[in-house]
């Protein structure tokens, strides 16, 4: 077994945060798995290595938190994100059912119709944020309705779901920790009255009534709707818009060939990963090829850093329809895969449908990129929609 090298590199400093790409490959160039100082963790950040971390739900345990603060990890063993075993399995199990590409199939068309219109609607108006006036509208409209939380505090689920995956990382600001004490009372105040019957955090309370789980369980899958159910996503169609507005050979290539707008959409996840990391606890000796990380100790795992691994995917840092990029990490995979995955790619579709089907052409600003700790995407993204 070779010593596990450690490296300086601070992934959360504001430079690392909005261009992250030369210290990943840095961190995938010293080794399997490193040891980081700030904060003091154990870094896996190669393809290989992270997929198969993420298949290891039993030996890197979730329980013990995903995050590096007691604010995020405070609830840990109690909700899906940090629980395991058959608690996880419960949980993941109510909150999926919605979510799988059978249930949504009825939504598809209602989707599609109202990304055609908000499309319509912008084509030849000149020069707008992407991020607000297209990759958000979507989740803000439909989304919220299906999850069917009450109009009064759902208008916060945006700043709930930044300031979540802030608090995620080793630094918390004051005004993020001040928002998710307010979503965890939002949520705190919801019930199977003051929820859309039907939707799917009515079939939660639905399930805690017949028993099928405890109200505490209810709640706990609730905050899977509620925090990281838009941002996400919103993120990812950013880069995507951008990724093929800055890309016009491939923009080009997807309007000819619209059968590959699924590809497309996997292409996109991979190149620009939203999620930037999770952590989890090795419950035994863990090893990363030949490292050893000791049991008790924190290893983090770098979707993002992954995804752009030139070990798994020649040329990672180019933009590529083409690619086969169906095994990708931004999703994760094993147990802890997302949830909300087959709705993340639904919206995509839909969005690049109408794009193509409106024969546009797209032309982009510089972004803003954020500096969210656990998230990478705009806060801002110029974008022009103009008849072709």
């Amino acid at each position: 077994m070779r010593a596990i090298p450690q490296a300086d590199l601070d992934l959360f400093s504001e430079a690392s945060l909005r261009d992250p790409f030369g210290d990943y490959r840095r961190l995938r160039d010293l080794g399997p798995v490193v040891r980081l100082r700030r904060p003091d963790v154990y870094a896996i950040g190669r393809f290989a290595d992270v997929q198969t971390a993420l298949r290891s739900s039993e030996a890197l345990i979730s329980g013990e938190g995903v995050g590096f603060s007691d604010a995020f990890n405070a609830p840990k063993g109690m909700n899906v994100i940090q629980s395991d075993g058959e608690l996880h399995r419960r949980l993941r199990g109510t909150i999926v059912k919605p979510l799988f590409p059978a249930a949504l199939r009825d939504a598809r068309a209602d989707l599609k119709a109202m990304i055609v219109a908000r499309v319509g609607s912008l084509v030849g108006a000149g020069w707008f944020d992407a991020m607000k006036g297209l990759a958000s509208f979507l989740p803000v409209e439909a989304i919220s309705h299906l999850v069917g939380l009450p109009e009064v505090g759902r208008e916060r689920m945006l700043e709930w779901a930044a300031a979540a995956f802030n608090v995620i990382g080793p630094r918390q600001a004051e005004t993020d920790l001040a928002a998710l004490k307010d979503a965890f009372a939002f949520m705190r105040g919801l019930n199977e009255e003051t929820v859309r019957d039907g939707s799917w955090a009515g079939q939660l309370f639905a399930a805690a009534r017949t028993g099928r789980l405890s109200m505490q369980e209810a709640m706990a899958a609730m905050s899977a709707y509620v925090i990281p159910s838009l941002d996400t996503t919103i993120l990812a169609k950013g880069h995507l818009l951008r990724n093929l507005a800055t890309h016009p050979e491939q923009w080009a290539l997807l309007r000819e060939q619209p059968d590959r707008i699924t590809a497309a959409v996997l292409e996109g996840v991979r190149h620009s990963s939203v999620l930037r990391w999770f952590s989890r606890v090795a419950v035994a000796d863990y090893a990363v090829e030949d490292c050893i990380v000791p049991a008790g100790q924190r290893v983090m795992l770098l979707y993002g850093c992954a995804n752009r691994d030139e070990r798994h995917y020649p040329d990672p840092d180019r933009f590529d329809i083409n690619r086969d990029a169906r095994d990708h990490l931004a999703w994760g995979t094993g147990a802890h895969m997302c949830a909300g995955m087959h709705l993340a790619r639904l919206e995509m579709e839909v969005l690049l449908e109408a794009l193509v089907e409106a024969r546009v052409q797209l032309t982009a600003g510089e972004p803003v990129v954020g500096a969210n700790s656990g998230l990478y995407g705009f806060t801002g993204l110029p974008l022009r929609i103009d008849a072709a």
